[in-house]
């Protein structure tokens, strides 16, 4: 059966996490503890480790995406597996068998116009009192990445 792979809680403060970059692509072979992603909290930025060995069967999120703590990101499994038709979180792996509303679950992501940014830049912008609508993001995909902020901040004479 395949496993799925959980946004895990890792911030007391933040229900959600950025998911920065995937590690991994579908059809690769992970080991137990190898790391999936880099994600971001608002505190810090880490990796997300598999916690099951096979074939990356699926990535439900992309580069950038802001996700629900519970959520399931992946699913890891044997070659050629068959996934389960619906996405489930982690309350949902957790009562397997019971009742439960149907909502669909998917990754957030941010409005079109808006800028793509982690919650730590976002906090760094705010100390510094940057608009982030006015900054262009160098980063991954546009992301917005501290030295934009820092020279948003400071421009160059």
């Amino acid at each position: 059966m395949a496993k799925p792979i959980v946004m895990p809680d890792l911030a007391a403060t933040a229900d959600t996490i950025t998911l920065i970059e995937w590690k991994v692509k579908p059809g690769d072979t992970v080991n137990r503890g190898q790391p999936l992603a880099a994600i971001e909290t608002d505190k810090a930025v880490t990796e997300l480790e598999s916690v099951a060995e096979g074939t990356v069967l699926k990535l439900l999120a992309e580069d950038g995406d802001v996700i629900e703590v519970g959520d399931v990101i992946a699913y890891v499994g044997q070659a050629g597996e068959s996934l389960p038709d619906t996405v489930t979180t982690a309350d949902t792996i957790a009562r397997q068998g019971e009742p439960e509303e149907e909502k669909p679950v998917a990754a957030k992501r941010p409005a079109a116009d808006a800028p793509r940014v982690s919650p730590l830049i976002r906090n760094l912008a705010k100390k510094m009192a940057v608009d982030l609508a006015q900054v262009k993001g160098t980063g991954n995909h546009g992301m917005i990445t501290r030295q934009d902020v820092l020279d948003a901040a400071n421009p160059a004479p």
